[in-house]
């Protein structure tokens, strides 16, 4: 139907209930960047944060066990997450929802008219998405997307541009997470220093 929130996702010929806040997408995200978990675990952890007959891993590998499909239930919450879009993959990012949380909060704040979607109860994750998708060119995180893009494309930075950058680098730079062989050896580094400094 059009307009319709969906609250529910179709695996094999079953209905399934789905945590459709946007905070449970957000949630997923996060998951996704754990260098702790293998790809596997994270599809386990999206499964179980999104479908309500779920709460733990355990829950999903019984519903294996009985016929329930993991792989189309990602593919579900795939199309969910896309807000039932079919969506390029960017080749390297403009945005983190975690490192530019406050600008994407403010902008989607002015765009819901309200003081802050955080403190309302429930948010559907399509409404959500939909603030996100039409914030203003004139906000600040349009702006360090612009500049994030072209510095992604090999552009050329406008003059008051280069300016931003230098004096805001670490705001427009974007870090990929760490992995989890990068995160053991910066353990280790740190023993050993503390071995020696000891």
């Amino acid at each position: 139907m059009i307009g319709a929130l969906p609250e529910h996702l179709t695996v094999g010929d079953t209905d399934y209930p789905i945590r459709s806040d946007y905070r449970n997408v957000l949630d997923v995200f996060e998951s996704f960047q754990d260098p702790e978990l293998a790809q596997e675990e994270k599809c386990i952890v999206a499964i179980y944060m999104i479908f309500e007959d779920f709460s733990c891993a355990d829950d999903v590998f019984k519903a294996a066990e009985n016929g329930f499909d993991v792989n189309e239930a990602i593919e579900k919450i795939k199309w969910f997450i896309s807000a039932g879009e079919h969506q390029e993959k960017e080749n390297l990012p403009t945005y983190d929802w975690k490192k530019d949380e406050q600008m994407i909060f403010s902008a989607i704040n002015d765009k819901a008219k309200c003081a802050d979607v955080r403190e309302e109860e429930y948010l559907h994750w399509w409404t959500f998405i939909g603030y996100f998708n039409e914030i203003s060119r004139n906000s600040m995180l349009a702006f360090i997307m612009g500049i994030r893009n072209k510095l992604n494309k090999g552009k050329k930075l406008e003059k008051y541009e280069k300016e931003f950058l230098a004096k805001n680098g670490e705001l427009v730079k974007l870090t990929p997470p760490k992995t989890k062989e990068e995160l053991e050896q910066e353990a280790e580094n740190k023993a050993l220093l503390e071995e020696v400094l000891g």
